[in-house]
C-alpha cells in the first residue's frame, strides 16, 4: 500500500501545481492511451505552461479521432521519456508497470512524479498522489483543478474534457451530480447541445462496417462463466466497437479481436461495476495476456486492450484472459 504520507488532498495538489507552472514538465499516462488519459494531459497543458505531453507507447484510435475531430494537432503527442524534466505529472494511472515503456525510467524518477487518478490506490514509489476514486474520471478532476487556477477552458479542451468524462463515466451510467454539472458547463462553453457535440467526436462506422459488426456480434460466442455472460468473437473492424455493443446489450464480459497484415488486436470490456462486483481489472488481465502475442497491454478495470505481432498466439491470449477473469486470479 502507499504511505499515507504520500496521499495528498485537493487543495494541496492545487498548491503543488501552481508552484510548478514554470517547471519543466512531462505530462503521461497509461499503456494504450484512453480518451480519458488524453483529454486530461491536454487540458492540464493549459496550466502547466512548460509542459510536454509524451506517449508510452499507443493511443487508442478513437483517442487519435477525438483529438483530430476537435481539432487537436498529433504532434502534441510526443513519443520518447522526457529525460530533463524536472517534474512528472502522470494522469488517469497510479502505478508505473501500467505505464508501458516509461515503466522502469518512472520507478526510478518516482520521487519528481505527481499522480492525478481516480482510481483506488497502488504502490507507486515516492510519489506525491492525489486519488478521489468519487471522481468517476480524471478528466472531472482536471476540470476541478482548471476552476481552482480561474482558468476557463478554451473550447478545444472543453470538448475533449466533455468526452473524457463521458467516456470513463461508462456514457454516463456510472456518472454522479457532479459530472452533469461539469458537462453542463463545458457544453455552454462550447455553444453546442450535446448530442452535436458527440456527433462531431464520435467516430460513427459506415453502413457497411456497422453492418459486418451486428453480423459478427451474432455470430460470437456466447457462455455462462462463474454466472456471468461471456461474450467473445473476431471482428473485421474495431475489437473495441464489437466489445462494446456486447456490453450495451447484455453481456457482463466481453472479449473481441480484429487481426491486421501485422499484428492483432484484443478488446475487452466489463459491465461497469463488475470491476468491483467480481474483483476483476481487465487492464491487468490484458498486460499478463500480452505476453501470448509478444505485444503490449493495459487499460482500466472496465475497458482495456492489448496489441501485438504474434497472430499466432491469438487463441494463447484467449486462454490466458480466461483462466484469468474465470479461474485463479493470483
Amino acid at each position: 500500500m502507499v504511505p499515507m504520507a504520500n496521499k495528498i488532498g485537493f487543495n494541496e495538489l492545487v498548491s503543488l501545481l501552481s508552484g510548478s507552472v514554470g517547471k519543466s514538465t512531462m505530462i503521461t499516462f497509461h499503456s494504450i492511451a484512453d480518451t480519458d488519459s488524453i483529454s486530461s494531459a491536454f487540458a492540464l497543458s493549459k496550466i502547466l505552461k512548460n509542459s510536454q505531453i509524451r506517449v508510452p507507447d499507443f493511443m487508442t484510435s478513437n483517442s487519435k479521432f477525438v483529438l483530430e475531430s476537435a481539432g487537436v494537432g498529433l504532434e502534441m503527442f510526443k513519443t520518447g521519456f522526457m529525460d530533463d524534466a524536472e517534474l512528472i505529472v502522470l494522469v488517469d494511472v497510479n502505478n508505473f508497470d501500467d505505464c508501458g515503456n516509461f515503466a522502469e525510467q518512472l520507478k526510478k524518477e518516482s520521487d519528481k512524479v505527481v499522480i492525478i487518478d481516480h482510481h483506488a490506490i497502488s504502490d507507486s514509489g515516492n510519489s506525491m498522489i492525489f486519488n478521489d476514486e468519487r471522481y468517476n474520471s480524471t478528466a472531472s478532476i482536471v476540470y476541478d483543478i482548471m476552476e481552482a487556477f480561474g482558468i476557463k477552458p478554451d473550447m478545444q479542451t472543453s470538448e475533449l474534457l466533455i468526452m473524457g468524462i463521458y467516456s470513463d463515466s461508462a456514457e454516463f451510467r456510472n456518472a454522479e451530480a457532479k459530472s452533469f454539472m461539469q458537462i453542463g458547463k463545458l457544453l455552454d462553453i462550447c455553444g453546442m447541445d450535446f448530442q452535436t457535440l458527440i456527433t462531431k467526436l464520435s467516430h460513427i462506422a459506415s453502413p457497411e462496417a456497422r453492418a459486418r459488426t451486428i453480423d459478427e456480434l451474432f455470430d460470437a460466442e456466447t457462455a455462462i462463466r462463474n454466472g456471468l455472460l461471456y461474450v467473445k468473437g473476431a471482428t473485421s473492424v474495431h475489437a473495441a466497437i464489437a466489445a462494446d455493443d456486447a456490453v450495451k446489450i447484455g453481456a457482463d464480459i466481453a472479449l473481441f479481436y480484429s487481426e491486421s497484415s501485422s499484428e492483432v488486436a484484443f478488446s475487452a470490456r466489463c459491465r461497469p461495476a463488475m470491476d468491483y462486483m467480481g474483483d476483476i481489472h481487465l487492464g491487468v488481465v490484458m498486460k499478463k495476456a500480452a505476453k501470448s502475442i509478444d505485444g503490449v497491454g493495459g487499460g482500466h478495470p472496465c475497458a482495456a486492450g492489448a496489441y501485438g505481432p504474434n497472430k499466432d498466439g491469438k487463441y494463447d491470449f484467449i486462454k490466458a484472459f480466461e483462466d484469468i477473469v474465470f479461474g485463479d486470479k493470483k
